[in-house]
């Protein structure tokens, strides 16, 4: 056995054995990120209005949902079915309540477009809940390598491109609140990655992560990045705070410097348009005290079961009054928000066994909590997919299933083969 300098073993990656490979669709899984990153994909957004294709989403979550029903049915023949996440029961109830709202829904609701974000979305995380559950931590891993990447494009296009409208920087069409999105979920899996693969070099790119992120002049994105920070130290973060913390700050601080030093007076220029109180107050703060008031008084007026399906758009023109509970309150009334505090609660739980969960699931449980946040002052209902995309795989925990002929059965072992990755991984696990 070949020994390396100081007698100690090379370091190997995690081995992923047949088994395993079998019970996880990169490619499908890729498709997936795919289709929900691009969001909307409408024929002017890319240039094909010849084609005479309304919304491009319908084609590729036609062909998204016929390979991993595909998929699955081969995992059937060969008896490897994985339960899925319980929280899923209320998520889908959640739906169903919302899709039914459309028969107290006001004239003239956008009834089409309604139903089908919905629709799709419901289709989005139960596609994500069949790809995960055969093997949650190598889809994690997955999802956030393909977030870092989508991340650093977004950045680097987005920088290059220079500042746009009201001085703030976006990328591909969608807006500073999609850009800020993107690049924080990014600079979370970045952190994450490197912590579970000891990969320090991972997070060279979360500096520039963090100047895209500010140069995007979204405040409600930042401040949920600040929220996320804060709920990762007091409830994902189970040892070693002060360790964590302090070096952090450290780093954090040099990385500021060095940011400050060269671009230090695009950040000053958007600071005072975009993050001064004076400015903020003048600007009326987006408009958003008004459409909080809006949304309580249909929430007020429809106590139980709400205003019905789109009715905040008839009563403003705004579309959505970008905070996905008050849009549930006005929409769907007690009903809806007894769903979703359900859904919260049920995730919340059936992520209790922490002690189960890798690095890369807290990761992915941390974006959700940030998407949630961020999902508080932008977006509406399927803006928020990626929030469910990630709050399925957090949880989902690989469990024996049927073995077929010549199939063992999975354990439930996460260090079982890689005894050596306890240290690090166990600072991630919440007390409890």
């Amino acid at each position: 056995m070949t020994v390396t300098g100081g007698g100690r073993q090379p370091r190997r990656s995690p081995e992923i054995t047949p088994t395993e490979a079998a019970d996880s669709s990169p490619t499908l899984l890729t498709a997936l990120f795919l289709i929900a990153l691009a969001g909307r994909i409408t024929p002017e957004r890319v240039g094909l209005q010849a084609l005479g294709v309304e919304d491009f989403r319908r084609p590729t979550y036609a062909i998204l949902a016929g390979g991993v029903l595909i998929w699955q049915l081969r995992l059937v023949r060969r008896g490897g079915v994985r339960p899925w996440p319980r929280f899923l029961l209320p998520f889908t109830a959640l739906i169903a309540l919302q899709l039914t709202s459309a028969l107290w829904a006001p004239w003239p609701a956008r009834m089409q477009q309604a139903t089908e974000d919905l629709v799709l979305l419901w289709l989005l995380v139960v596609c994500t809940a069949a790809l995960t559950a055969g093997n949650p931590r190598r889809a994690a891993r997955v999802l956030l390598a393909l977030m870092l990447l989508a991340g650093l494009a977004y950045a680097v296009a987005g920088l290059n491109a220079g500042a746009q409208l009201q001085g703030r920087v976006s990328a591909f069409g969608g807006g500073p609140n999609v850009f800020v999105r993107v690049v924080c979920l990014a600079a979370i899996a970045a952190v994450t990655l490197a912590v579970a693969r000891r990969r320090w070099w991972l997070l060279v790119p979360v500096p520039v992560l963090a100047v895209a992120a500010v140069l995007s002049g979204s405040r409600g994105g930042l401040v949920a990045g600040v929220g996320t920070v804060t709920a990762f130290f007091l409830f994902f973060l189970r040892r070693r705070r002060v360790v964590v913390l302090a070096s952090t700050l450290v780093v954090g601080g040099a990385a500021t410097w060095l940011v400050w030093q060269v671009m230090g007076g695009a950040i000053a220029g958007l600071a005072a348009t975009r993050y001064n109180a004076g400015v903020l107050e003048a600007n009326g703060y987006s408009a958003r005290p008004e459409l909080l008031d809006v949304a309580w008084q249909l929430f007020r007026d429809n106590l139980i079961a709400g205003a019905g399906m789109d009715a905040f758009n008839v009563a403003t023109g705004m579309g959505y009054p970008h905070n996905l509970v008050a849009g549930l309150a006005a929409e769907a009334g007690l009903l809806g928000l007894g769903l979703f505090a359900w859904a919260v609660v049920r995730w919340c739980r059936d992520g209790v066994a922490w002690s189960t969960a890798t690095p890369e699931q807290i990761g992915c449980a941390v974006c959700a909590v940030y998407v949630l946040l961020a999902s508080m002052f932008s977006g509406d209902y399927y803006d928020a997919r990626f929030m469910w995309i990630f709050a399925v795989v957090a949880v989902s925990r690989p469990r024996p299933s049927v073995a077929g002929p010549g199939r063992r059965k999975a354990v439930d072992q996460p260090y079982a083969r890689h005894p050596g990755r306890r240290a690090t991984e166990r600072a991630w696990h919440p007390a409890g």
